[in-house]
C-alpha cells in the first residue's frame, strides 16, 4: 500500500501542475500530502493487529499479624496469626479478554477469593462475569495490600464484599460507574449445602426438616466523581453508591440476615461486640457517601453507610432448630416491625517520603509509591458502628462500639511494609462479646479496652 502512495500522488500532480499557478501548485500539494498521510496512517493500522497472545502473571501476599490486649475485662487472647496467606494470578486471554483469580490459605484452609473472567473490547470498559467485590464501599473494594491501616473499618462487616455474578463498569478522566448482578459468594453457598447434609443420617434420609432455601441475590450500583482534579496526585473524591439483597440460603421459613462483627481487629480473638440479628427478613437495603481526596503527601478517606432491614410480614411459622413451629401473637407482631442501623469512619494520612496513588477505573486508592530510602505514613482513624435499633416493638439491641486508631507504616519498597496500630475500643451498653469470653460465665457489657497490633506484609 505504501509502495503505490508516492507514484499516485505524481500522477495526480503531473497534469494540473502545469496549467496551475504557483501559488496553487502549492495549496494544491498541500493538500494532498495531508490525504496522503492519512492514507498512511489507515495502512498503518491495518499493518498492525491485536495481539491475540496469551499469558499468565503470578503474584501473591503474606499478612503476618500479632495482636496484644489490655485494659478489658473480657478474655480476649494475645497472639499471633496469620491473616493472609495467598496466591494470585492475572490472564490474558487474547485481544479483549482478561481474567483474574486469587485463592487464600491462611487458617489451614483454603478459600476461593477472586475468580471472574472479564471483557475489554469497549473503550474504557470492562464486562466481569465470576465471583469479585460488588461496588459496594470504598474501604471494602481497596486492596487489603493499600489500605491505610492494618484492618479495614467497621462498614467492612456489612459490605456485600465478593459475590458470583456479573458486573458492567465504565469510567473517563474524572468519573466512574459500576453496576453487578449477583447471587451468593462461593463460600456462603458451599456453607448452607454444609449445613443441610449434616442433617441426613448415614443413609442419606432427612434426620429434621433443615434443608436449605433459595439462594440469595441482589444488585449493587456504585459512582464516582473527581469534582475537583489539579493533577493526578491533587485531586477530590466524591462517590455514592447503593446495594439491595435478598437473604443467603438457610433453613425453610427463616431469612435471616446477621450483622455480628470484630472491632476492626483480626482473628487472634474471635470475640464480635457487635451483634444485630434478624429473622423473617424479605431484603436489606444499603447506601454510602464516600468523601475522599488526595493532595500532595496529605490524603484522606471517610464514608457513611445506612442499612434499612425490610420484614416478609407477619410469620406465621418459625424454625426452631428441626422444625417449622407456629409462632405466639407476640413473634407474629415483632415479625412485621423494619429496622434501620448505620456506621461511618473517617482517616488522615500524612506520607513522608512517598505518594499514595489513585485509579479512576476502580474509584479507589492504589498502592503508595515509596522513594529508594523508603516512605513513613501516620494514620489516624475514628469509626462508629450502631447496630441497635431500640423499636417499642422488636426492640435490636445489637450494640454501639466507637474506635480511634492510631497507625504508623514504614514502606521498605514496594513489596515491603511494616505495620504498627493501636485502637482504644469504647462498646455501650449493649455491646459485648459472647459469654464466653467472660471470667464469671456472663457477658460483660460497656468493656472498654485497647489492643496494639503490627505486621509484617509482602506482595508480590
Amino acid at each position: 500500500m505504501k509502495r503505490l502512495i508516492t507514484p499516485l500522488a505524481l500522477i495526480l500532480l503531473a497534469g494540473p501542475a502545469f496549467a496551475q499557478s504557483s501559488a496553487d501548485q502549492e495549496k494544491r500539494i498541500a493538500d494532498l500530502e495531508k490525504k496522503i498521510e492519512k492514507l498512511v496512517k489507515l495502512d498503518t493500522k491495518k499493518e498492525e493487529p491485536k495481539d491475540t497472545s496469551f499469558s499468565v502473571k503470578f503474584g501473591g501476599r503474606i499478612h503476618l499479624d500479632s495482636v496484644y490486649f489490655n485494659g478489658g475485662q473480657n478474655r480476649l487472647p494475645d497472639g499471633t496469626f496469620m491473616r493472609r496467606a495467598r496466591i494470585s494470578f492475572k490472564v490474558n486471554a487474547g485481544a479483549d479478554w482478561v481474567g483474574e483469580g486469587d485463592v487464600d490459605f491462611a487458617e489451614s484452609a483454603v478459600n476461593i477469593k477472586d475468580m471472574w473472567v472479564g471483557y475489554t473490547g469497549f473503550k474504557d470498559t470492562l464486562i466481569q462475569i465470576g465471583q469479585f467485590k460488588e461496588p459496594f464501599g470504598m474501604d471494602t473494594l481497596t486492596s487489603s495490600n493499600n489500605t491505610m491501616l492494618m484492618e479495614r473499618s467497621y462498614s467492612d462487616i456489612w459490605t456485600p464484599d465478593r459475590h458470583v455474578g456479573v458486573a458492567y463498569s465504565t469510567w473517563g478522566d474524572r468519573w466512574m460507574v459500576k453496576g453487578s448482578f449477583f447471587g451468593q459468594a462461593i463460600d456462603d453457598t458451599s456453607d448452607a449445602q454444609e449445613a443441610a447434609d449434616l442433617n441426613t443420617d448415614s443413609t442419606g434420609l432427612l434426620k429434621s426438616y433443615k434443608i436449605i432455601d433459595n439462594h440469595g441475590y441482589g444488585g449493587a450500583l456504585r459512582a464516582v466523581w473527581l469534582p475537583i482534579k489539579v493533577s493526578d496526585s491533587k485531586f477530590v473524591h466524591l462517590g455514592v453508591a447503593g446495594v439491595e439483597r435478598k437473604p443467603n440460603a438457610a433453613a425453610p421459613g427463616v431469612y435471616a440476615v446477621d450483622f455480628s462483627g470484630r472491632p476492626e481487629q483480626n482473628k487472634v480473638s474471635r470475640a464480635k461486640f457487635v451483634g444485630a440479628a434478624v429473622t423473617n427478613v424479605d431484603n436489606w437495603k444499603q447506601t454510602a457517601l464516600e468523601f475522599a481526596g488526595l493532595w500532595g503527601p496529605f490524603s484522606w478517606q471517610s464514608e457513611y453507610q445506612q442499612t434499612k432491614v425490610a420484614r416478609r410480614g407477619t410469620q406465621m411459622l418459625a424454625w426452631s432448630g428441626t422444625a417449622l413451629v407456629a409462632t405466639t401473637a407476640a413473634q407474629q407482631l415483632a415479625s412485621t416491625v423494619d429496622h434501620t442501623f448505620s456506621t461511618y469512619y473517617g482517616q488522615v494520612s500524612w506520607i513522608f517520603g512517598g505518594q499514595r496513588t489513585y485509579d479512576i477505573a476502580d474509584g479507589i486508592f492504589k498502592p503508595v509509591k515509596a522513594s529508594k530510602n523508603g516512605a513513613l505514613e501516620v494514620v489516624l482513624r475514628f469509626s462508629q458502628m450502631n447496630q441497635d435499633d431500640l423499636t417499642a416493638i422488636d426492640a435490636v439491641k445489637g450494640g454501639i462500639v466507637k474506635n480511634t486508631t492510631l497507625g504508623l507504616t514504614y514502606y521498605v519498597n514496594k513489596s515491603l511494609r511494616f505495620m504498627a496500630n493501636y485502637t482504644k475500643v469504647a462498646p455501650n451498653e449493649n455491646s459485648a462479646p459472647s459469654a464466653a469470653y467472660s471470667p464469671t460465665g456472663k457477658k460483660i457489657y460497656s468493656d472498654n479496652f485497647n489492643f496494639a497490633s503490627v505486621r509484617m506484609q509482602v506482595n508480590f
